[in-house]
C-alpha cells in the first residue's frame, strides 16, 4: 500500500476520536446554562427568590431564542465552516456561564439564560456538519449518538454538581467551572484537512420537495418530543424533592437518569450503524416507551419515580441522535441547514415545554404536568408513522 494512503488512513483514524471528543465537549458546554440552572433549581430559587413558573420561563427563553435563530445559524455555518462555528459557539456559551455565576437577582439570571440560547443554536448545526465531514458514513450513527449523549452528560454533571459543589462551596462556582471548560473546548476544536463547507446542490426538485415534507414532519414530531423531554432537565430535581428525596439525593437522581440516557444514546447510534434499522420506527418506539416513564413520574412514589426517570431519560429523551442521523441521510448535501431546520422545531418544543410544564405544575401539580408530558410524547411518536421510509 502506498505510503500516502497509509498516512491518510492513520490521519483519519486519529481524527475520529478528536472529532467526537470535541463535538461532545462543545455541545455539552452549549447546553450547560439551561441544565445547570435546572439542576440547581432548588438552590437558585431559595437564594434569588423565584418559583417553578419563573424557572420554566428561563428554560423556555433559552430554547425560544435558539429556535428563532436556528435557521439563520445553519445558514451561517454553511458559510463560515464547522470549526469556526463550534469555536464561536463555545466561546459565547462560556461568557454566558461566567455571567450566570455573578447573577445578583432573578432577572439577571433569566436574561443571561435567554442570551445563552444564541450560541447554542450555532453549536448544533456546526457540530452536525463536523460529524458529516470528519466521520466515515458507516460510523455516523455512532457520531450522532456521541453528540446527542452530550446533552444527558450535561444534566448528569449538573446533578453531580449539586452535592459536590453547589451544597459545599456554592452554586456560583459551578458556573465558573463550566465557563472554564467552555474556553478549553473552544480552543480544542480540531482542524480537518478534508473538511469542506456544505455546497447546496440544485436539481431533482421532486426529491427535494419530498425531503422538505419529511423534514417538516420530523421538526413537528421532534418539537413535541422535545417539549416533553426538556422538562426532565428542568424539573426532575424539584419533583424528586416533592416525592420525598433530599436535595442532595435529588441531584443524584438527575445524574442516574442522565447516565441512563447517555448510555442508551450511544448504544442506539452504534446499533444504527451495524443493523441499519428503520430509524423512524425506532424513534417512534422510544417516544411511546418514554411516555410510560413520564406517567410513572406522576405516581408520587419514590420507587416509581426512580423507574420513571430511568425510562424517561433512557427512551423518551434518547432519540435525538437518531433523528439527526435521519436528517443527515435525507439531506446529505446540506447537513447544517437541514438539521438547523428540524432543530427549529425541537427548540420550539424545548421552549414551550418547560414553560407550559411550569404553568401546569403550579395549577395542577407536578403529577398533572408529567402526565401532560407523556401525552405529548405519544403524539410525537404517532406523527412519525406518517413519514415514508
Amino acid at each position: 500500500m502506498p505510503a500516502v494512503a497509509v498516512a491518510g488512513q492513520v490521519s483519519r483514524t486519529i481524527g475520529i476520536p478528536r472529532v467526537l471528543s470535541s463535538v461532545a465537549a462543545v455541545v455539552t458546554v452549549g447546553v450547560f446554562p439551561v441544565f445547570l440552572v435546572g439542576g440547581m433549581g432548588v438552590q437558585l430559587q431559595q437564594d434569588l427568590g423565584f418559583g417553578a413558573a419563573l424557572l420554566g420561563v428561563g428554560a423556555a427563553g433559552f430554547f425560544g431564542v435558539a429556535s428563532a435563530s436556528s435557521r439563520t445559524m445553519g445558514w451561517v455555518v454553511e458559510r463560515i465552516g464547522a470549526r469556526l462555528g463550534m469555536r464561536l459557539g463555545a466561546l459565547g456559551s462560556s461568557l454566558c456561564l461566567f455571567g450566570l455565576a455573578w447573577a445578583p437577582e432573578a432577572p439577571w439570571l433569566l436574561g443571561l439564560l435567554w442570551v445563552a440560547g444564541l450560541p447554542n443554536s450555532l453549536v448544533q448545526p456546526a457540530s452536525n456538519l463536523l460529524i458529516a465531514q470528519g466521520i466515515p458514513a458507516n460510523r455516523r450513527g455512532m457520531g450522532f449518538g456521541v453528540k446527542q449523549s452530550s446533552i444527558p452528560a450535561a444534566t448528569l454533571l449538573a446533578g453531580v454538581a449539586v452535592p459536590a459543589v453547589a451544597l459545599t462551596v456554592g452554586w456560583r462556582w459551578v458556573f465558573v467551572i463550566a465557563g472554564l471548560v467552555g474556553l478549553v473546548a473552544a480552543v480544542a476544536v480540531p482542524r480537518l484537512r478534508d473538511a469542506e463547507r456544505s455546497v447546496i446542490k440544485r436539481g431533482d426538485t421532486a426529491g427535494r420537495n419530498d425531503a422538505r415534507g419529511a423534514l417538516l414532519l420530523l421538526a413537528i414530531s421532534g418539537g413535541l418530543g422535545s417539549a416533553a423531554a426538556n422538562a426532565l432537565g428542568a424539573f426532575v430535581t424539584s419533583t424528586a424533592v416533592e416525592v420525598g428525596f433530599s436535595p442532595a439525593v435529588a441531584g443524584l437522581v438527575l445524574s442516574l437518569g442522565s447516565a441512563t440516557g447517555l448510555t442508551i444514546r450511544l448504544c442506539a447510534g452504534v446499533l444504527a450503524d451495524r443493523k441499519n434499522p428503520n430509524l423512524l420506527r425506532v424513534i417512534t418506539a422510544m417516544l411511546l416507551i418514554g411516555s410510560i416513564g413520564f406517567g410513572l413520574m406522576a405516581v408520587g412514589s419514590t420507587v416509581a419515580f426512580l423507574i420513571g426517570v430511568s425510562i424517561g431519560f433512557g427512551a423518551g429523551w434518547a432519540w435525538p441522535g437518531l433523528l439527526n442521523f435521519t436528517v443527515a441521510k435525507i439531506a446529505p448535501d446540506r447537513v447544517a441547514s437541514a438539521t438547523a431546520f428540524t432543530q427549529t422545531g425541537i427548540y420550539l418544543g424545548g421552549s414551550l415545554g418547560p414553560l407550559l410544564f411550569g404553568i401546569f405544575a403550579e395549577q395542577a401539580g407536578l403529577a398533572g404536568a408529567w402526565l401532560a408530558a407523556g401525552i405529548a410524547a405519544i403524539i410525537a411518536g404517532v406523527l412519525l408513522l406518517f413519514i415514508r421510509r
